[in-house]
């Protein structure tokens, strides 16, 4: 059972920026309980929707930055782009609740 778990974590921190992992894993958390919240109620609701995509913008801002240091450069503006997108519809999502009220 050890062996498992340790091929699992060799497996997630190589090649990468080990900081960079830790912190994306510390946004997982949220990003998760946000997922969980949002889809049992029964209304839309806009505010959890927005800080939803706001932290998957910086997971994915953090994959670019990570990508960056590595020298990849085609990873790394795909991921910027994509952070950047999500940015936009987070503040769309938060102008829709404040347009809401």
């Amino acid at each position: 059972m050890i062996t498992i778990l340790s091929k699992f974590i060799n497996r997630i921190f190589k090649d990468r920026i080990k900081q960079i992992v830790i912190i994306q894993f510390i946004l997982l958390i949220p990003l998760l309980i946000i997922c969980i919240q949002s889809f049992t109620t029964n209304s839309i609701n806009y505010f959890y929707n927005g800080l939803f995509q706001i932290i998957f913008a910086l997971i994915n801002i953090l994959n670019g930055v990570e990508q960056f240091i590595l020298k990849k450069n085609v990873l790394s503006i795909l991921f910027f782009i994509l952070g950047i997108f999500f940015v936009y519809l987070s503040i769309q999502s938060f102008n829709l609740d404040i347009l809401r009220k």
